[in-house]
């Protein structure tokens, strides 16, 4: 499905995307496994670079893509679709390298790739799921256009379960649409 997008969304002024390849894994897995970043995620087993690449080779009905700083190329992020419909995906986001929280790179990011899901790969809705107490994520979901459909208890771990918010965008209330 990479095919399918161009070059004309994938650059801002801060960032820009590329496809997901094997050579991220050393990025993803420190990323992932930092307990500021692993405490937002719902799946808060360790990540090891084998099993990373093994969950790569593996992957389907799913985009991934890195986001990048614009001056080195560094990659310092992802982005990806998953769960994808014929119309419809959730998004997700995670800005790893620490350092450029605050910056407004995660929010230049998503707006780059939900310009992708809803021009080129022509998603009428797509949604993020979020835990609930994730104020930063949610924040800057409702900055895009985002509007909270519905809340539910999920369990993480064995012993831990979490409210996830599910938010929903469609193209006419996505305020950055190019």
């Amino acid at each position: 499905m990479d095919k399918l997008i161009s070059s004309k969304f994938t650059k801002g002024d801060k960032v820009f995307l590329r496809d997901m390849t094997t050579d991220d894994a050393k990025n993803i897995v420190k990323w992932r496994n930092d307990p500021a970043i692993q405490k937002w995620m719902f799946t808060q087993d360790k990540l090891t670079i084998e099993g990373h690449l093994n969950w790569f080779k593996k992957r389907e009905n799913r985009i991934d893509y890195m986001i990048c700083e614009i001056e080195e190329g560094t990659p310092i992020g992802t982005v990806n679709y998953i769960n994808i419909e014929e119309k419809r995906a959730e998004a997700g986001k995670m800005l790893g390298d620490k350092s450029y929280w605050g910056g407004g790179y995660a929010k230049e990011a998503f707006i780059l790739w939900l310009n992708i899901g809803f021009n080129e790969l022509n998603f009428d809705e797509i949604y993020v799921k979020t835990m609930s107490h994730n104020n930063p994520n949610i924040g800057l979901n409702r900055k895009l256009g985002f509007i909270e459909k519905e809340s539910r208890t999920k369990e993480i771990t064995r012993n831990q379960k979490v409210e996830e918010l599910v938010m929903t965008i469609n193209k006419e209330n996505f305020k950055y649409l190019r």
